[in-house]
């Protein structure tokens, strides 16, 4: 039986090294990965340009979700192109999976797949066949749905910093005041405080206080890191 021939597989990682490493690993497995940069924001225009131009029918997205601005950019090149869409993410099953799910990726699967896996993964996409089990599947997608209906526009409001945004306010919950941000981060506190007004206005809220609370609530869906 010959061979399967070469297939394009778009590749975005949110961390290059990381994608560098999957796309030699997915060469010697016979497949053509084309690496496309992390969409900016405001630039989308640009990598729709670009994912258009790799000829790909399947992709890779690399992102942990951690934070609802990746989030939100997932669900972004999840909308780009009739691509077949495979999300590998170090993220736990979950309602974080289930959004991306919804939003209309083929797959999730955990980084810590193989690359003998990975490729089965795509094969089975170029295939139409997800390579999330059904059980995974339709219990993250429950888990989405079950997440109350505050909770999802709590997100979705979330999803509106950017990163750097949320991790202010993130330290703005730990008790950090802007001065020590400033301070830690090299900038002038002028510009915190600009960066907590912004996030301010996003949130829909009239104080620090009340996006703190924000914060607070939104870590029920998006729990932070241990260790």
């Amino acid at each position: 039986m010959a061979a399967d021939p070469p297939r394009r597989v778009a590749l975005v990682a949110e961390r290059r090294l990381v994608g560098q490493a999957i796309a030699a690993a997915l060469r010697a497995r016979g497949l053509v990965p084309v690496p496309i940069e992390w969409p900016r924001r405001g630039a989308m225009r640009s990598f729709r340009q670009t994912l258009h131009g790799s000829r790909a029918s399947v992709g890779v997205i690399l992102c942990d979700l951690e934070t609802p601005d990746l989030l939100h950019d997932v669900e972004i090149i999840l909308g780009r192109e009739p691509i077949r869409w495979l999300v590998l993410t170090d993220s736990a099953p979950g309602p974080r999976w289930g959004t991306v799910l919804a939003a209309g990726a083929t797959g999730v699967l955990p980084t810590s797949t193989s690359t003998a896996g990975l490729a089965v993964a795509i094969r089975q996409m170029l295939a139409g066949i997800s390579p999330t089990p059904p059980r995974v599947r339709e219990r993250a997608l429950r888990e989405w749905a079950d997440v109350a209906e505050e909770q999802r526009s709590l997100v979705r409001r979330m999803e509106q910093l950017t990163h750097r945004e949320y991790e202010i306010l993130g330290e703005l919950y730990d008790g950090v005041s802007v001065q020590r941000i400033a301070l830690a981060s090299g900038v002038a506190e002028g510009t915190v405080r600009s960066q907590v007004k912004s996030l301010r206005r996003k949130l829909g809220v009239d104080s620090q206080l009340a996006a703190v609370a924000l914060y607070r609530r939104a870590l029920e869906v998006f729990p932070r890191r241990r260790g």
